[in-house]
């Protein structure tokens, strides 16, 4: 058996702690005060934006949106890097599968 899952440790030692004002941030989900999944506005309109495009659900290419590959690096880096002029950057789109 392998070492202990340090994001549910993350849990486990937001459960223990009796302060009233802790917030959870290790489990990538948003709770409540009741503890029931809170999904943000903002989340919740992109899923709207998203649905009414009514996409036709291709897979990407194996390189990725350009678009947002290079909306990203220019957020990463700043619009007027110099390594941006000369070309020196590539981005990598990772493809996971659950």
């Amino acid at each position: 058996m392998g070492p202990p899952d340090a994001i549910l440790g993350v849990t486990e030692a937001f459960k223990r702690d009796t302060n009233p004002k802790k917030i959870n941030l290790g489990v990538g989900a948003y709770r409540d005060d009741n503890g029931k999944p809170f999904v943000l506005p903002s989340v919740r309109k992109a899923e709207e934006l998203i649905v009414s495009q009514k996409l036709d659900k291709e897979y990407l290419p194996i390189s990725g949106n350009a678009e947002f590959c290079n909306e990203a690096i220019k957020l990463a880096l700043g619009d007027n890097n110099p390594v941006l002029a000369d070309g020196l950057v590539c981005i990598i789109v990772l493809h996971t599968f659950i």
